[in-house]
């Protein structure tokens, strides 16, 4: 009889035991093993100078997150969908602020769900058909287009093929002594609409430089000159992408100004900025 009820019980525990874990089972199903995509860079489809650093990723329309190029990026795919990268910049110059720019195109293509394996994907883009250019400086023919509000020298638009970045002028900055300095405005002003704005330019430099922005409102009211964002030294030519939307937004329907000021790094006994295709960028 002890016999019996011990083989009963050994039944009756087997069966609690396999019964606790097929529900354990549904409560906590296989995890998913994601999709990884690879996004090394983007490419631009002109020879134009970018600074694309940041990826915006999309899965079916539905946000992943924003990652430093170059990225792996977890996905959990499901048969085949759409993955949808838009091309990121520092905002200002600011690293740490990753932002879509509206003005260059996203790149999308179909992924198909793999689960742990890595599938790279090469994204171009370019500019949205749109997109407006106005152009600020050039700095061909000797013309700057800038003129001096205070300090010891001005902006001047040189020939070197040394210095020159594109065409046959580009603008440059002497400070030949460690108390130089400038501050420069454009001689005209510039409309600007309500919408995304920025100013785009390419530059190299030795020095410290500030940009900043001027309204006047009515043709009556001017504002005080609004420092945006700065420039360290860099050795090689790279693209700066200055955000006047929320200073044009602040000062609505007026005429604007664009202001240059550099000065030398402590420690430094001189230094010069060179800089070109300065650019107004709208919708």
């Amino acid at each position: 009889m002890a016999k019996r009820n011990l083989s009963r019980l050994a039944l009756i525990s087997i069966t609690l035991i396999s019964v606790l874990a097929t529900r354990c089972n549904i409560i906590n199903p296989k995890e998913k093993v994601p999709t990884y995509v690879r996004i090394d860079s983007f490419s631009f489809e002109t020879p134009d100078l970018y600074d694309i650093r940041y990826a915006w990723v999309y899965y079916n329309n539905n946000p992943i997150g924003a990652f430093d190029l170059p990225a792996t990026v977890p996905v959990m795919a499901s048969g085949t969908g759409e993955i949808k990268v838009l091309p990121g910049i520092p905002i200002n110059g600011r690293g740490e602020r990753p932002v879509a720019y509206p003005f260059y195109k996203g790149y999308s293509t179909t992924l198909t769900e793999s689960p742990g394996q890595i599938v790279t994907l090469s994204p171009t883009t370019r500019y949205f058909d749109s997109t407006k250019f106005s152009v600020i400086s050039e700095f061909e023919a000797g013309i700057t287009k800038f003129s001096k509000v205070s300090g010891t020298t001005t902006i001047i638009s040189v020939s070197d093929p040394s210095l020159v970045f594109q065409g046959t002028g580009t603008g440059a900055v002497f400070l030949n002594s460690a108390t130089d300095s400038t501050v420069d405005s454009t001689r005209s002003s510039f409309k600007v609409g309500l919408s995304a704005a920025f100013i785009e330019f390419d530059y190299k430099s030795s020095v410290n430089a500030v940009f900043g922005m001027k309204g006047v409102l009515g043709g009556v009211v001017t504002t005080d000159v609004e420092a945006i964002a700065g420039v360290l030294p860099n050795t090689k030519w790279s693209k700066f992408y200055l955000n006047i939307t929320s200073f044009v937004n602040k000062y609505q329907g007026g005429d604007y100004y664009l202001f240059i000021k550099t000065n030398v790094p402590a420690g430094q006994k001189d230094g010069q900025l060179l800089i070109d295709n300065i650019k107004l960028v709208t919708f």
